[in-house]
């Protein structure tokens, strides 16, 4: 457990000294560039299995005891299975238009550790015809497991204003 805390504050300090205004195009990393750039495949691999509304291909690139925190309730997923209900949820929403933008990448492994910062858009026509689309803050840790990277923490947030207690839904990057 030690062990997992140093990594964690590791984590934090490197997150911390990436710089600023990184893109897609122009991805900022740290430690290891081969295993950050394997974990910018699981990216990839991620961004279309969730336009593709594929709960599978998508829960397939997790741990079996992953922990979530998403912007909707409950405060946390615990284990595969409430967060592969959280995406159905999440998929049954939208028609098939869903598209996933990222931003400000920052993306850092050493030895079996890795994580990805930086923020996201998804957006698409909900099933009622509505438009939708909002920037999210995105952390994701990864651990290898069997020589392949695996998701075992994400949190997803929105700003909030802090005297009303409202989400900032419209603030862009």
């Amino acid at each position: 457990m030690k062990a997992f805390g140093f990594f964690i504050l590791n984590v934090a300090a490197m997150a911390s000294i990436a710089a600023n205004g990184q893109t897609e195009s122009s991805p900022a990393v740290q430690g290891d560039p081969a295993a950050a750039q394997e974990i910018r495949g699981w990216i990839d691999h991620w961004r279309k299995a969730v336009s593709a509304k594929d709960v599978d291909r998508v829960m397939e690139l997790y741990t079996e005891d992953v922990v979530a925190y998403d912007v909707v309730p409950p405060l946390q997923y615990v284990g595969k299975a409430a967060y592969r209900a959280d995406w159905q949820q999440f998929f049954y929403q939208y028609d098939s238009d869903l598209h996933v933008e990222t931003r400000d990448l920052h993306v850092g492994a050493n030895g079996e550790f890795g994580y990805a910062t930086g923020l996201q858009m998804i957006s698409g026509t909900l099933k009622h015809g509505q438009k939708s689309g909002v920037w999210v803050r995105f952390t994701s840790l990864y651990r290898k497991v069997d020589g392949k990277w695996l998701d075992f923490h994400d949190h997803v947030s929105v700003p909030v204003e802090m005297e009303s207690g409202k989400a900032m839904l419209d603030l862009k990057p």
